[in-house]
């Protein structure tokens, strides 16, 4: 565990290098879930076989889960690290990415490898490498153009691999850097693609294309970058209640959301039947009480969440469950809602108090807040920024603070809230982020 922890804080100080980043870590850290086997994947969100890991990102919180390898390049390891350059990229630097260019960084840097006196960035993953050696080459025409809808899982697998050697193609030389930088602001000035890689490298398409398949038949090398002295990080271990072994990834299901009725009644009944075993242990109770403000007794869960409450006050995940017993309540019942939403934003403020990061919390206070007519108070509109800075890859959280930005005219910060979102072929909310993209750039050309 300390081994896969220290592998993070590499990484993390890694991708700070490479971007040049200053800023201070997010008050909302990510949670990550290493787990033994693709089985245990499952008791979170069914995956297909193969699958070794997924980020998800959703109002009820962030998280990356991926089965541990015992080395470099087995396991969900490299799994992780590509979802975690995502989430570092939007989290320091939301804006408009091609997936060549998303996807392709996060396959280049996700094979790093640490010594004790080095870095080495950019070797090649091998199932990759397979790909690009054995595989039925994607017309690079095709991946820039952005037109991947309809790829079958052998396509998908070469999208993948071409990205990362364009990607490493472009990295190895320092002019190709400085053309690639001036190709992402024509396509963020609304150039059109085609033209905007011509000017940016002078050289079409099928050029690139044909320079790109002379770089791969050559030797393709990784840089190394010598490591600062003293890089390891204190780990502190904390050990859970022995009820944590069942509970803790069905707990994670519930967090991320389950929207299949069946699996959710499953993961409902797995519950019950574990804290039945654990009747004095609050770890249970605290799982349990979720799981029943939820889909079950949601009176018997508020009782538990205030039980527990009193031997742990300030504890914001308990305050935040509480407040959701409420908060469900008026969300279903329109004639109680302006009473139950009432009911529940000050669990929810105590929350935020307690875990300034909880933007979950944060957000259902700007979701529970007394109607204003047709915008926003201020002090929402405060609250729904807060959330999505917090965690700029939820589509909710991101698409209602841009609304809410947008019927004050603040437009620039409303399509910069957008773009992570329209750009992110793996989340939700794509098609509606594009429509309101779409309409600030119609009202921009008007204006």
């Amino acid at each position: 565990m300390r081994r896969s922890v220290q592998l993070l804080e590499d990484y993390d100080r890694l991708l700070r290098t490479l971007t040049g980043t200053t800023a201070p870590p997010s008050a909302s850290p990510l949670r990550v879930y290493l787990v033994g086997s693709a089985a245990k994947l499952s008791q979170v969100e069914p995956v297909p076989n193969g699958v070794l890991g997924f980020y998800r990102a959703r109002v009820g919180g962030t998280a990356a889960f991926a089965v541990r390898g015992d080395r470099p390049g087995v396991g969900g390891e490299e799994v992780l690290l590509h979802e975690y350059a995502h989430h570092f990229a939007t989290r320091y630097y939301p804006a408009y990415y091609p997936a060549w260019y998303s996807e392709g960084f996060a396959e280049y840097v996700m094979t790093a490898r640490f010594a004790d006196d080095r870095i080495e960035v950019g070797r090649y993953n091998p199932g990759r490498a397979i790909t690009l050696l054995r595989g039925t080459w994607l017309p690079v025409d095709r991946i820039f153009s952005g037109q991947l809808g309809g790829l079958s899982r052998e396509q998908t697998g070469q999208f993948y691999a071409e990205s990362w050697l364009i990607v490493h193609y472009l990295f190895a030389d320092h002019t190709r850097r400085q053309a690639l930088t001036r190709y992402f602001a024509d396509l963020h000035r609304g150039v059109a693609e085609a033209q905007a890689f011509q000017t940016a490298f002078g050289i079409d398409h099928k050029g690139f294309e044909a320079e790109l398949k002379r770089y791969m038949a050559g030797r393709i090398a990784y840089g190394v970058i010598a490591r600062p002295p003293g890089d390891d990080v204190a780990v502190t271990m904390r050990a859970l209640s022995p009820a944590a072994d069942d509970l803790l990834l069905p707990l994670a299901a519930l967090m991320i959301g389950i929207p299949q009725p069946a699996r959710e009644t499953a993961t409902f009944a797995t519950i019950k039947a574990v804290a039945a075993r654990y009747p004095d242990d609050p770890y249970a109770q605290r799982v349990l009480a979720r799981a029943e403000i939820g889909s079950g007794d949601r009176a018997a869960g508020i009782a538990t969440i205030d039980r527990l409450l009193q031997s742990a006050p300030n504890d914001a995940e308990l305050l935040y469950f509480r407040g959701l017993g409420d908060f469900y309540t008026g969300r279903k019942d329109a004639a109680a809602r302006g009473e139950r939403f009432a009911a529940a934003r000050p669990w929810f403020a105590r929350a935020a108090a307690a875990d300034p990061g909880y933007y979950t919390a944060i957000y259902r206070l700007a979701q529970t807040a007394p109607a204003n007519g047709s915008t926003v108070s201020e002090e929402t509109l405060a609250q729904l920024t807060t959330a999505h800075a917090l965690a700029p890859l939820v589509g909710d959280i991101a698409v209602e603070a841009a609304t809410a930005l947008m019927a004050r005219q603040q437009y620039a910060a409303a399509e910069q809230a957008l773009i992570p979102i329209a750009t992110n072929p793996h989340g939700g909310n794509v098609e509606r982020a594009r429509a309101m993209l779409a309409s600030i750039r119609q009202s921009n050309r008007q204006d």
